[in-house]
């Protein structure tokens, strides 16, 4: 039986797990803080101040508001991420059964990924002609990947879980009557648990070995939490009436993990540790551009330094280092374009398309962090009940490109010492999503 242990002990676990999402962009960035960003793709909405939201993209542009702001948004994240291949095992340059007819076996697992409910609460307030101040709760991080006891490739992936909230203090500064300056500070809580087990076709191939391992025993397990703390900053410029021109940024967030290691295989591994976990830099270009009093059109190119996430290893409590798996991240682009129409004094519509660039190659693919290139179609409207309250809704359909897996790891060495016991895995990764979003907001 797997080993679990909790670190859950504080109040914001609660925040933290309903900030918990799919990775749907790349690596396991979340987007969803705003219905009304949503209905666009994201494009241009450091540039797009319509609400109290924009303070998670540009802190800079709450400054534009004359009243005190409040936004609340809840995301729906429907994913389909499929697994498709087959798993094999060697000792040396000599394949091993998976069964008692087989060298191989079908390694497939659909749905790996859970629904999930996003939310996001923000609030901004003038507090001078020059100076607006802001706080926002939301995350920018998270996924969730879980494979069934019968998966036939759990010595690559079993669970995979990060879970955070951010709560991020924000200022503006008005340079004169085009350009704005903000800075926030941000304060993230997280947790973490990944571990691998021994599937059917692993046990079967430690009983030719002459060991005897049971299905569903732990090869490892690792849980821990931690704050983590950082900054982001923002310049909002509207040259003219027409065009709206900014630049944000938010920094590295360095977490160090604490919690317990286990496995029912390495008796060794069975302490306390910590995992170094970044969450990576993101920098946006955005660009609202009107074309009359009806139309605009929005743009953004995002740039994330998913480059610092190279490995998972564990520092465990007796000063060893348990290297769990080389990831390697890239960095990665991400660039959008969408379109707002205002209907009437009511209505205003939104449509928008993004391409959102994987991290990893193929010899880098993790099955429980699955990432490729993706497709963004959207929709959106907000809806004006009255002078200071409206509601955002917003439709997004994420189409994930098929990728290649090629994955090989060794089999933990205490099972059979000196041993090279290693297996493979073979096959592909597909992926869509749907993403529901609505949003209220208020002045006052």
């Amino acid at each position: 039986m797997k080993q679990q242990f909790s670190l859950r002990a504080s109040v914001c676990l609660a925040l933290a797990t309903l900030a918990s999402s799919s990775a749907l962009a790349a690596g396991f960035q979340v987007n969803e803080h705003s219905a009304n960003g949503l209905g666009r793709a994201m494009a241009g909405q450091a540039a797009k101040p319509e609400n109290a939201s924009i303070l998670a993209t540009n802190p800079a542009a709450i400054g534009v508001f004359k009243e005190a702001e409040f936004s609340a948004s809840v995301s729906f994240i429907d994913p389909n991420v499929d697994i498709n291949g087959t798993a094999t095992y060697a000792l040396g340059e000599t394949s091993l059964p998976t069964d008692a007819a087989s060298l191989s076996t079908s390694a497939t697992e659909d749905d790996i990924a859970d629904t999930a409910f996003v939310p996001g609460f923000f609030y901004t307030t003038p507090i001078s002609e020059k100076f607006s101040a802001g706080v926002g709760v939301f995350t920018t991080y998270g996924l969730r990947s879980d494979y069934s006891d019968d998966f036939e490739a759990l010595p690559f992936a079993d669970e995979a879980e990060v879970k955070s909230v951010t709560f991020n203090p924000a200022i503006s500064y008005k340079v004169n009557e085009q350009l704005m300056v903000g800075f926030g500070l941000n304060a993230t809580y997280a947790e973490a648990e990944i571990g691998s087990g021994v599937s059917e076709s692993l046990s079967f191939a430690f009983n030719a070995l002459g060991t005897t391992v049971p299905a569903g025993a732990s090869l490892f397990n690792l849980e821990g939490d931690d704050w983590g703390y950082g900054w982001n900053a923002g310049i909002f410029w509207q040259p003219t009436e027409m065009t709206n021109i900014a630049v944000s940024h938010r920094a590295e967030t360095k977490l160090e993990l604490s919690g317990e290691v286990s496995s029912d295989l390495r008796a060794e591994l069975n302490q306390g540790g910590s995992l170094d976990l970044n969450l990576a830099a993101i920098t946006e270009l955005a660009i609202d551009q009107k074309l009359n009093d009806q139309w605009s059109v929005q743009s953004s190119v995002t740039f994330t330094d998913w480059s610092t996430f190279q490995k998972l290893e564990a520092n465990l409590e007796n000063g060893s280092d348990f290297l769990i798996k080389e990831e390697n991240f890239d960095d990665s682009w991400r660039a959008s374009i969408g379109v707002t129409y205002i209907l009437n004094d009511e209505i205003t519509l939104r449509a928008g398309y993004a391409y959102d660039d994987g991290v990893v190659s193929v010899e880098n693919r993790s099955l429980s962090i699955p990432d490729t290139d993706r497709h963004w179609v959207s929709g959106g409207m907000t809806y004006t009940m009255s002078e200071g309250t409206s509601i955002d809704l917003a439709y997004v359909f994420i189409d994930g490109r098929e990728a290649d897996i090629d994955k090989k790891r060794t089999i933990v060495e205490d099972a059979v010492p000196g041993a090279d016991f290693t297996t493979n895995f073979v096959g592909t990764q597909s992926a869509t999503a749907h993403i529901l979003s609505v949003q209220l907001n208020t002045r006052f």
